[in-house]
């Protein structure tokens, strides 16, 4: 429904989970104001989530740990724990009682405009506000569902925070098939993207989450792009310098093609997809072991804009 970017929230530190219990709420929206992506008799829902082992044996009420929106484009947002994109310094759920009562108050900054996010647990309303003359945006009733959601990966929301890291790497070209652009001793330049607390701790492997070619002068894709550059099979090892790096997928630049990155040969092929035998070019990769952190690394790993749609 809306990405929250607020400043100045810190997130308490969380002990560790004995179980955590994820509830969806849903949201009829009842109040919107004109010229917002959705409408009234929308339906929004969210999702929040406690220890079942902080609930208080005299008042029932417990901490709020987390709290995911359903954006438009089917994602549950944010993934993770993030005092930034979350803020949960002032969140509670009073379980005494069904209906669950749910309080949630932030001041965040939306689109420029400073906003008050509030879950009211008298009245069990939504309100989100302009702060500068208290307009209402949107309002919606809210009903927490007392069963707990199944199939919820809870261990991953409640991993560290992502840390984008990015490793420059050099192909250094020596076979190239008749015909192509590429000359041998030419030299592609690539980067690669992944979530520094998303690597295994045993085999060091992490899942890449970008990899993009410099080509007219800028890299590309900028952001994650499942038909430009499908990620889902690709990895890289840091259990040793200099790294491994494994990929393979099919694509279509300007021809079907197979690009292929192997992390025991430490080489990478592009091949025809219509003759997978016939290498068009192929050449040794190295990956500079030096991260690259910052604006460049996060929007190469997270996508250009999330969808607002209810």
């Amino acid at each position: 429904m809306w990405l929250l970017m607020a400043a100045f929230f810190t997130l308490p530190a969380i002990p560790a989970l004995a179980r955590v219990i994820p509830l969806e709420i849903d949201l009829p929206l009842d109040q919107v104001a004109p010229g917002k992506p959705f409408k009234v008799g929308d339906h929004h829902r969210a999702r929040i989530f406690y220890d079942d082992a902080a609930i208080d044996p005299k008042t029932h009420m417990v901490r709020v740990l987390h709290m995911q929106h359903l954006l438009g484009s089917g994602h549950w947002e944010p993934k993770r724990l993030d005092a930034v994109a979350m803020p949960m310094s002032d969140a509670w759920l009073d379980l005494s009682r069904v209906p669950y009562r749910y309080h949630y108050s932030a001041a965040v900054i939306q689109g420029g405009e400073a906003i008050l996010v509030d879950f009211d647990d008298r009245t069990r309303r939504l309100t989100i506000r302009l702060q500068s003359d208290q307009s209402v945006i949107i309002s919606a009733p809210y009903a927490a569902d007392p069963s707990p959601v199944e199939s919820v990966d809870t261990a991953a929301i409640f991993q560290r925070p992502p840390a984008y890291v990015m490793h420059d790497m050099d192909v250094a070209i020596d076979q190239v098939a008749p015909g192509e652009r590429t000359r041998v001793g030419d030299h592609d330049k690539i980067r690669v993207v992944y979530d520094d607390s998303a690597i295994d701790p045993k085999t060091h492997r992490v899942k890449l989450l970008n990899m993009q070619h410099f080509i007219g002068g800028r890299y590309q894709p900028e952001h994650p792009d499942p038909v430009f550059m499908p990620m889902n099979d690709a990895w890289l090892d840091l259990s040793v310098a200099p790294y491994a790096m494994h990929f393979r997928a099919q694509v279509v630049h300007g021809k079907p093609i197979l690009i292929e990155v192997n992390e025991r040969t430490r080489r990478l092929s592009i091949r025809s997809q219509e003759d997978p035998e016939l290498s068009l070019l192929s050449g040794l990769y190295r990956i500079d072991p030096r991260p690259i952190t910052g604006p460049d690394a996060e929007a190469a790993a997270t996508a250009a804009t999330f969808e607002t749609k209810p």
